[in-house]
């Protein structure tokens, strides 16, 4: 199992460097453009944009101070979306990608237990999903000295953190989803679904009326960043995600040690 774990990690090298090199731009970037946002320049945009723009934007009352700056602006909008699309790419190449090449029926017919490949892949997904994370911090924490500002360490923990629960819980799904069904269209429509159906439904939930009864669909509204950066943390939120694991990974234990893995 080990070996299997140390391969999906050396197979998938170059992803986890671009990935986390272009994730890490984003944190910096972001992060530097906040002294953008002095002058009260903010009082400005606030006043010039429509109520509607919040959803999409944030509350633009957080940009004023750095934490709930990066907490609206790099964790609640930007880094969920590129990070859900890094979860959909790796969760459907570590399943459906490798049996439809033939790789996953090799896998299977060598002596080790379809446990422990399910343990062995879902574990390097997560940790790829932590190592994204981490660069995106890491990003911001370069970016630090260049708006002149402190930020307590504690705030990007919280958000990173949280942030790691979610996109593994993503992930998990799609796993689950690929390894049980063996169908590409399938696992990526659930992927696709999942997470720009929740950004369309948590973004317009908040200008939309009748859309707030059914944000509590959305993968993205047990995230509210912005409250997260802030110190306000409703452990709830984290047990939904914990259990979407859980349940994912139980249904895969279930389905994929009995279905027939389809050959090249």
């Amino acid at each position: 199992m080990l070996n299997l774990f140390v391969h999906t990690l050396r197979e998938k090298r170059m992803f986890i460097f671009g990935w986390s090199l272009g994730l890490a731009l984003l944190g910096y970037l972001m992060t530097a453009m906040f002294t953008s946002f002095g002058g009260g320049a903010i009082d400005e945009l606030v006043e010039s944009l429509p109520a509607g723009f919040e959803g999409l934007m944030g509350d633009l009352q957080d940009w004023k101070q750095l934490p709930g700056y990066i907490g609206s602006q790099v964790f609640d909008i930007r880094f969920p979306i590129f990070i859900s699309i890094l979860s959909i790419l790796l969760a459907v190449g570590l399943t459906v990608g490798e049996e439809d090449k033939g790789q996953l029926r090799t896998l299977v017919s060598l002596p080790l237990s379809r446990m422990k490949i399910i343990i062995a892949k879902w574990t390097a997904i997560v940790l790829i999903c932590l190592v994204a994370t981490l660069a995106t911090v890491g990003g911001i924490l370069l970016a630090l000295p260049t708006t002149g500002e402190s930020l307590d360490l504690m705030v990007l923990v919280r958000l990173g953190l949280f942030t790691w629960l979610m996109v593994a819980a993503l992930a998990t799904v799609i796993f689950a989803v690929g390894l049980s069904t063996g169908k590409r269209s399938v696992t990526t429509t659930v992927g696709i679904v999942v997470t720009i159906g929740s950004f369309l439904l948590t973004t317009f939930a908040q200008s939309v009326a009748w859309l707030k009864d059914y944000e509590w669909l959305s993968f993205l509204h047990y995230f509210p960043a912005a409250d997260i950066a802030k110190g306000t943390i409703v452990w709830e939120n984290a047990l939904f995600y914990a259990a979407t694991i859980v349940v994912s990974l139980i249904l895969v234990f279930v389905v994929f040690p009995r279905r027939d893995v389809k050959a090249l």
